[in-house]
């Protein structure tokens, strides 16, 4: 019987069987920091009127047919109008928001606000586009409401803010979406999204 007693063959094979188990190692803390940066840098995700970005893709392209409303749901044989004052979190009036929808479905929406924050003078525009569709289904934690209309807009917002004469201006993505009952009352969310991760949102309606 032959042994092989090669003391540098031995010191090779440990040498090998480390270097795999180091890769092995690197390999796993490259994944587990891949899916961390895709963790922090993904859109949020959550409810439409929360984080609306979830559901653009129900805006519909110039000339796509759009998602018309069936009964129950209201109808649009005529051009609706929507207006509504934008109250923040402690009453404070935040402008007034108006929303167009026409009979094909296409809706705008327009935001304007001035007022004065600290020792700001802050003076917001935003306009938003997009369509309704009668494809989503209301719901919430009482079940669900296939009677209510859903619209979704996005388009962007201007902020000018006055401080002893000196100016400074900002903005970012804006969003209006909202439900339409049958008897027209409405209700929804204004969100401004400057960068997605830092919003401020609006409730409105009846």
């Amino acid at each position: 019987m032959i042994q092989n007693n090669n003391p540098l063959a031995a010191q090779t094979s440990r040498h090998h069987g480390n270097t795999l188990i180091i890769v092995i190692i690197i390999a796993l803390f490259a994944v587990v920091a891949i899916m961390f940066i895709n963790k922090i840098t993904q859109d949020p995700t959550g409810p439409v009127d929360e984080c609306p970005w979830a559901e653009t893709n129900r805006i519909v392209g110039l000339g796509a047919s759009i998602n018309l409303p069936q009964p129950p749901q209201i109808s649009l044989d005529e051009e609706k109008t929507i207006s509504h004052t934008i109250l923040s979190e402690d009453g404070q009036n935040r402008g007034r928001l108006e929303i167009l929808i026409s009979p094909d479905g296409l809706v705008e929406a327009v935001w304007k606000a001035n007022y004065k924050e600290d020792v700001y003078e802050k003076e917001f525009t935003a306009k938003c586009e997009g369509n309704v569709d009668a494809n989503k289904t209301y719901e919430d934690e009482n079940g669900t409401d296939p009677s209510r209309l859903f619209f979704i807009t996005k388009g962007s917002f201007l902020l000018q803010a006055f401080k002893h004469g000196n100016a400074r201006a900002g903005g970012g993505e804006a969003y209006v979406v909202g439900w339409i009952s049958p008897d027209g009352s409405s209700n929804g969310t204004l969100v401004l999204a400057p960068d997605k991760k830092n919003t401020k949102i609006y409730k409105w309606g009846n």
